[in-house]
């Protein structure tokens, strides 16, 4: 079954401080989420744990794949797909241990897009896209680079940074999904914002139909 990438929801409890993970990324779910990232840069290894059995029952309750940011050993403990980044475990080295398991790799040049889907990535997360205050670290990948790597590989790419409803079209046909965090997870109401996204996503991609 071909994975659906169209809403990526990527965890961050910052945003919603009054609301536990399972219960925000439930209703994310609820509201048309078609995979999820659990990303915990800034909690403990029991903590992450504890999240990933959680979210792993629920998102295998709801059909949609579950993908563990960076910690290959607690994707390996729960059964889970994998986001490395260029400075985390060599895909390779992760192919190996995760023959079976989803695979996305993080990538900012077309010399990397060609690498990480020569060895075995999924998909490849591409970005920022747009200015993004959720990673302060990001780089910013000019549009030019993201049409040249849409061009070079055939795997899915997830967009990422600052990704919202007002900017959603400005990306046309260049990606297949749009990784959002603060977009869903900093609203009062998640599902509700989960729903008006995937709707404004749904628009934007009809219109790039409409005119082919």
């Amino acid at each position: 079954m071909e994975t659906d990438y169209f809403v990526y929801a990527v965890t961050d409890r910052r945003f919603h401080p009054e609301l536990n993970l399972i219960d925000a990324v439930e209703a994310a779910l609820k509201g048309g989420a078609t995979i999820v990232q659990l990303r915990e840069k800034e909690t403990s290894g029991k903590i992450f744990l504890e999240a990933a059995i959680g979210l792993k029952a629920l998102t295998e309750r709801y059909g949609v794949p579950l993908i563990i940011n960076d910690r290959i050993d607690i994707a390996m403990l729960v059964g889970a797909g994998l986001h490395i980044g260029q400075e985390d475990i060599p895909l390779r080295e992760a192919r190996r241990l995760l023959p079976t398991a989803m695979i996305g790799v993080s990538v900012s040049t077309v010399e990397q897009a060609l690498i990480a889907e020569r060895e075995g990535a999924n998909y490849l997360g591409v970005g920022s896209l747009f200015l993004t205050t959720t990673k302060r670290d990001a780089t910013f990948m000019p549009k030019e680079t993201l049409e040249a790597i849409r061009q070079a590989v055939q795997v899915p790419l997830v967009g990422i940074g600052g990704i919202t409803q007002e900017n959603i079209g400005e990306l046309g046909s260049l990606v297949d999904g749009y990784a959002v965090i603060s977009t869903l997870f900093a609203k009062k109401e998640i599902e509700r914002a989960t729903q008006e996204f995937r709707e404004a996503a749904k628009q934007a991609r009809q219109s790039i139909s409409d005119r082919v």
